[in-house]
């Protein structure tokens, strides 16, 4: 399958205008390879502050970060992306929703990134690629890219992450269920604590497919396991609480720690 270049970012063969977060955002997205979905909206739905400077890593079209543009207008985000035509898409989905507000895109690897953003952020998250290289199959390469990555595995993105954050600034990942183990290790063996793990059920009696995981660099603290979301009732329809939040509400991932400190 041939890569879409950046002149056909402009053939209406190639891209698509689309609405998420009921209907409150717009987004020009490739037809092919990756496309948006819960997942950005679930991710976006659990950071709950504007304070502060945000990182997104990974950011593809720009989703998650629009979706937290909308819930905090205030708030300033940085976003990085590998892929030249999903950054200049981000730039345009940026300026067309939020024109005014105080974003930037980086066209750049989140495994390499300017020394500058060193210890510069107070929240930093991501939808990192989370499959197994060896589940990686040959069609899309922008799909590839998004689901799995080049060389990069989910260690060296904690660690990219952790090295852009403040101390006892937060990091937020969505990932496969099946991951969690992995990344809660790395986030232990590179001095994070305070994870909170909150899962997402595609139904009452099924296994969680996801799992959002928030922690807090060079802080102390036990982890908190939520009672998370599940997303479809048996018929599949969403879930009202699902509805919500793909709607623009948001997911509560405080801390029990933190939740006894505004007490």
């Amino acid at each position: 399958m041939s890569i879409m270049t950046t002149e056909e970012m402009h053939n209406e063969d190639a891209v698509s205008r689309d609405s998420f977060l009921g209907a409150r955002i717009t987004l020009l997205q490739p037809k092919q390879g990756y496309r948006v979905g819960t997942d950005a909206v679930m991710l976006a739905a659990t950071i709950q502050t504007s304070k502060g400077r945000m990182l997104d890593m990974g950011a593809g079209v720009g989703a998650v970060s629009l979706s937290v543009s909308h819930r905090h207008p205030d708030g300033q985000i940085t976003l990085i992306e590998k892929d030249q035509l999903c950054a200049e898409l981000a730039q345009r989905n940026m300026d067309m929703n939020f024109p005014d507000h105080a974003n930037r895109i980086i066209h750049g690897d989140v495994l390499a990134m300017p020394p500058l953003l060193k210890a510069s952020f107070d929240h930093v998250f991501a939808n990192p690629p989370f499959h197994h290289a060896q589940d990686k199959p040959a069609r899309s390469r922008r799909r590839n890219l998004a689901h799995y990555g080049d060389e990069e595995t989910l260690e060296n993105w904690v660690k990219s992450a952790l090295w852009a954050l403040k101390p006892k600034g937060r990091i937020s990942f969505i990932l496969r269920a099946d991951r969690m183990d992995e990344m809660l290790l790395y986030l232990r063996e590179n001095d994070a604590g305070e994870i909170v793990c909150f899962p997402l059920w595609s139904y009452h009696s099924s296994p969680a497919t996801r799992v959002i995981l928030t922690a807090r660099k060079a802080v102390k603290g036990a982890m908190a396991l939520h009672a998370g979301l599940v997303l479809h009732h048996p018929g599949g329809a969403l879930t009202s609480d699902t509805q919500a939040v793909m709607a623009g509400g948001e997911l509560d991932l405080t801390h029990p720690a933190a939740q006894h400190l505004k007490r």
